[in-house]
């Protein structure tokens, strides 16, 4: 980001000029001003220059049209004076705005035409002007020898601004290059020269161009950073489509999709509003690559068919590449090897173009189109030269690439040996984060290296490598150490006025105030959760156990593993130390059962309907629950034996009520995101041995939940009580840190939108899975007589994001919660029943269980309630 302005001069469209990138709203009215004072005295000069000043101003506020105008004028204005240094520096100025506009060929034509006029000093930056096109049509080594000779000749002249200019410029070009060393350097440098000529403008601008050096190393939350305090400045004026495009280039590798598709429809607003057509069509790419991302095949292909063709009609080829590869992979060809030359073509010019990340890519999306044909060979070698050295994602792909060599080949082991190289480096990649959200959603990188893993485990027909292969990936953002937020003050601030908000708009008021408090609502949770995700971890994946370690603890256990590889379900079953496999069925008949099941009993559980369509319901559950346990079940079941189970579901699984399917019960069940996850929450159980006393919450807008936490406080004697207006989110937060036990009956609520925010509702408004993440020791049984209080959001890798997966994070060992609504008064009754058995010596999945059973087994809106609870982590 920066633009040249010409020879500095003495008047006031001079200063115009130098104004322009320190307050260009400024140098707008004193350009205007003096333009109208120039044109009555007939001073050519100045005219043109106020009108080169209106130019740089418009583009600075993101309005080419006026630009182009203001521009052009002043070149006409000083060619009819005869002012040809003036034509010149004006021309120098539009080239850069045609460049903007989509036409870089005009673009070169005026920098060509000023050419011969100037020499010295302004030679030296339409030179700066000239490289700054040709960077922008990926020219890179003509526009590095420009930078840096304009460089030398600003140093010897002192001209602090343009040097500054040039830095920034050469800066970012060393980023496009993998210098990221020599880029932060040069933007280090130029932003102190910025600064000390107070061009706050300009200095907002390096900032976020040192954002995008961080986003390029792949350090996310780095980027976020610099990014966040750019934005600071461009909030209060205007954001350029060009930040809004890194932001969201950012947001899609976080894989962030639903913020990196806001941010990008935002960068083609602003695009088009300011007739920026090299913007525009960059910002169309990012929409094909965002919405191919969330699997819109058909809005990719449109989004990169025009893409492709505006850089074809700019001449830019290097992003017309880039479009051609993403449209291929939006593409359904109904020819493989038509398709498999396409791909090969758009990956070699991806390579000569200098994408980097895309070309390996496309190398191994045409390898893949044709496993152990040489051309693929061919491919694969050259993912694994390129992409050894680079960020996490570049050598992730050269290892899979290595892999995927060694098993053509031959050698299973040594390919096995590759991609656990790659997912050591994805690790290591996700453990430096710190948001949990960040954590979970980068479990998807691992997905391809994963999905070979468990094809080359299938291919043995060993259970205990498909189980291997299948802990090797699952849930590693639990198993990572908590990371405090960067600034815990702040964090704690916008906590408690989101509980004001959330209060206040729970209360009754008008519906044009429900408006406002939304729209503040958001705002405030935006905010935490940029905050959130500038928070660093540690950098360090933690070790992988021993699977057999794992699965020592299990004792008279079963442990029931689902694993989906490309679409089919399978299950591991480890009793008494042996382990099978067997294929059940495919994934979307257990999801499509499971979604019928959850709709009909919602429709119990709150009455929906009159009797005879709640009874239509009840009917259809029944049904629903006896085809998931035939699909799941039935093909184990000589293997399942009688006593508990530890089940480690898959996707959509995770948010089953198993007390319902027949063969689950009055049978104990814990469900675990992994079985590693499941021994070590066994470790942490009862790690409080002198916890205190335990802790029994009541949240408000319950009939029965004081109630229900009075009555077990009788059978917890002596417990600590917060009830009423006592049980506030600071009050409960300090009573949860260091407890052994803790029962919260309130009103749950699951944020599919964004599940950080999921919450349970308190006396002054929501605690969320945020305030959770606060606790330094929480307790090790944790129970949630919530509705959906037990549900998560499931990312690829079965990462998970709700409340219970955050406590089970943080280190609970045994989390109960409820994966449906639940009605108040029957969970009442089965929490009583559950305590009772608890102080009969019963584990907590024993414990369920038997509350459980105790409401009967037909399909009511009792048995509905009980069946949603679900026993997490230990059992």
């Amino acid at each position: 980001m920066g633009d040249p302005t010409g020879t500095p001069r003495n008047g006031p469209a001079d200063e115009a000029l130098r104004l322009v990138t320190a307050d260009p709203v400024r140098a707008r009215a004193l350009a205007a001003a003096e333009a109208r004072t120039a044109r009555r005295a007939g001073d050519r000069a100045a005219e043109s220059t106020a009108e080169r000043a209106l130019g740089l101003a418009a583009r600075e506020l993101h309005d080419a049209g006026a630009a182009l105008r203001h521009l052009r004028r002043a070149v006409r204005v000083a060619d009819t004076a005869g002012l040809a240094e003036r034509a010149a520096e004006a021309r120098m100025s539009l080239a850069l705005v045609l460049a903007e506009a989509g036409r870089p060929t005009a673009a070169l034509r005026e920098i060509d035409r000023a050419a011969p006029v100037l020499d010295g000093l302004p030679a030296a930056r339409l030179q700066m002007q000239r490289a700054l096109i040709l960077d922008r049509l990926n020219r890179f080594a003509e526009a590095m020898a420009g930078y840096s000779t304009a460089i030398a000749v600003f140093r010897r002249a002192d001209d602090q601004l343009w040097q500054a200019r040039a830095l920034t410029n050469r800066g970012v070009l060393h980023s496009y290059r993998g210098s990221l060393r020599q880029a932060e350097s040069d933007l280090v440098a130029a932003e102190r020269i910025y600064t000390a000529l107070g061009q706050d403008l300009a200095v907002a601008q390096v900032r976020h161009n040192l954002g995008y050096v961080r986003a390029v190393g792949g350090d996310i939350p780095g980027a976020m950073r610099w990014y966040d305090v750019a934005d600071e400045y461009f909030a209060a004026t205007t954001r350029p489509a060009i930040a809004l495009m890194d932001r969201g280039e950012l947001l899609l590798r976080a894989r962030l999709l639903p913020e990196a598709r806001s941010v990008a429809e935002a960068a083609l607003s602003a695009a088009r509003a300011s007739r920026m057509r090299l913007f525009e069509a960059q910002a169309r790419l990012m929409l094909a690559e965002i919405t191919l991302a969330v699997g819109d095949r058909a809005a990719a292909d449109g989004y990169a068919a025009t893409a492709y063709r505006s850089f074809r009609r700019q001449h830019r080829p290097a992003w017309a590449a880039l479009a051609r590869y993403v449209a291929l992979r939006a593409a359904d060809d109904p020819s493989p090897a038509r398709h498999r030359r396409t791909a090969r073509q758009v990956a070699a010019d991806l390579a000569i173009t200098g994408w980097v990340g895309p070309a390996l890519d496309a190398r191994l999306y045409a390898a893949r189109l044709a496993p152990g044909h040489a051309e693929a060979v061919a491919e694969l070698r050259e993912v694994r030269r390129i992409g050894r050295h680079g960020t996490a994602e570049l050598r992730a792909r050269a290892w899979h690439a290595e892999a995927l060599l060694r098993d053509a080949a031959g050698d299973p082991a040594g390919a096995r040996r590759a991609l656990l190289a790659g997912a050591r480096i994805l690790e290591a990649h996700q453990a430096a984060l710190g948001a949990t959200e960040l954590r979970a959603l980068a479990g998807g990188y691992a997905t391809d290296l994963a999905t070979t893993g468990l094809r080359l485990a299938l291919r043995t027909g060993r259970a205990s490598s498909l189980l291997w292969w299948a802990e090797r990936w699952k849930g590693l953002a639990l198993r990572l150490p908590p990371t405090r937020p960067p600034d815990e003050e702040a964090l704690a601030t916008d906590l408690a006025e989101l509980r004001r908000l959330g209060a206040e708009a729970g209360a009754d008021v008008t519906d044009q105030r429900q408006a406002v408090l939304r729209r503040r609502q958001r705002l405030v949770e935006e905010r935490i959760r940029r905050r959130s995700w500038q928070a660093r971890g540690q950098g360090t994946a933690p070790a992988v156990d021993r699977l057999d370690g794992n699965l020592d603890q299990l004792g008279g256990r079963t442990l029931v593993e689902l694993v989906e590889i490309d679409g089919d379900l399978h299950a591991v079953v480890v009793r008494d130390g042996r382990a099978r496999t067997r294929r059940l069925c495919r994934t979307a008949e257990v999801t499509a059962e499971l979604d019928a099941l959850r709709f009909a009993l919602r429709r119990v559980v709150l009455r929906h309907g009159r009797p005879a369509s709640r009874q239509a319901a009840a009917d259809a559950a029944r049904y629903a629950a006896g085809r998931l346990d035939e699909l799941l079940f039935a093909p184990l079941r000589p293997w399942l034996g009688d006593g508990e189970w530890v089940l480690v579901p898959v996707g959509a699984l995770h948010a089953t009520p198993w007390a319902l399917l027949p063969s689950c019960h009055g049978r104990p069940v814990t469900v675990a995101p992994s079985a590693a996850a499941w021994s070590a929450a066994t470790r942490r159980a009862g790690r409080h041995p002198d916890g205190g006393r335990p802790l029994l919450v009541a949240g408000p807008g319950l009939a029965h939940a004081e109630t229900e936490v009075r009555q077990l406080a009788g059978l917890r004697a002596p417990a600590q009580l917060l009830v009423g207006t006592k049980a506030t989110a600071d009050a409960v937060l300090a009573a949860l840190d260091g407890t052994a036990s803790a029962h919260i009956a309130a009103h749950g609520t699951f944020r599919a939108d964004n599940p950080m925010f999921s919450h349970l509702r308190l006396a002054d408004g929501p605690l969320t899975v945020y305030d959770l993440e606060r606790l330094t020791e929480p307790p090790s049984v944790v129970v949630l007589s919530a509705c959906d209080a037990g549900l998560s959001a499931v990312h690829p890798g079965e990462e998970l994001m709700g409340l219970a997966a955050a406590l089970l994070g943080l280190g609970t060992a045994t989390v109960v919660a409820s994966v449906l609504p639940a009605r108040d008064n029957t969970a009442l009754t089965l929490m009583a029943a559950f305590y009772r058995r608890l102080a009969e010596g019963a584990g907590p999945a024993e414990a369920l269980a038997a509350a459980q059973a105790g409401l009967g087994d037909g399909v009511d809106e009792a048995t509905a309630t009980a069946a949603a609870f679900v026993c997490f982590g230990s059992g």
